[in-house]
């Protein structure tokens, strides 16, 4: 059995088909259930933060709200872009559980995500092990043979919310 995130979506219903969200990242997307997405805006410089994860690059502003900007790549231990193209965008994502402490945060993304809809019996994937990656729930092969990642949003948001920044 498979899950996109502890509070987002399981195999459990396997008659219905779930709207998901792919995510370009420089060499792979993510998958994640639309329902977490709040919006989807046009890439902005981040501004510094010094006690941030390093994989966190800075903090924009969204509706008022600072917000921390993830890149995936950095959290995933990849190479990180060092230019982004005109299309980057930002995911503004829901925390899951509504944390009053961090209740969004944003991830970079390389070109527009495209809305899918999968079958969860359609999908082949390898758990990565106990601590195999940290903020990896599972890497999956779609139908279409595309290969994507369902991060783990628990323990990305568990650790936006350790940071000194957050505090």
């Amino acid at each position: 059995m498979w899950t996109l995130c502890s509070a987002c979506w399981t195999m459990a219903d396997q008659a219905t088909a779930l709207r998901a969200v792919l995510l370009p990242l420089q060499q792979q997307d993510l998958l994640l259930p639309a329902a977490v997405i709040a919006e989807v805006v046009d890439y902005v410089e981040p501004e510094p933060g010094d006690s941030w994860p390093a994989w966190v690059l800075g903090v924009f502003v969204w509706h008022g709200q600072r917000l921390p900007l993830v890149s995936m790549e950095a959290a995933l231990g990849l190479e990180s872009p060092r230019e982004l193209g005109r299309r980057a965008r930002i995911v503004v994502l829901h925390t899951l559980g509504g944390s009053p402490g961090l209740p969004r945060y944003g991830l970079l993304v390389h070109d527009t995500p495209r809305v899918v809809s999968i079958w969860p019996e359609s999908l082949r994937g390898s758990d990565p092990g106990e601590g195999a990656e940290p903020y990896v729930r599972q890497r999956v092969t779609l139908p279409e043979a595309e290969l994507a990642i369902i991060p783990d949003l628990d323990a990305l948001q568990s650790a936006l919310l350790d940071s000194p920044e957050e505090r």
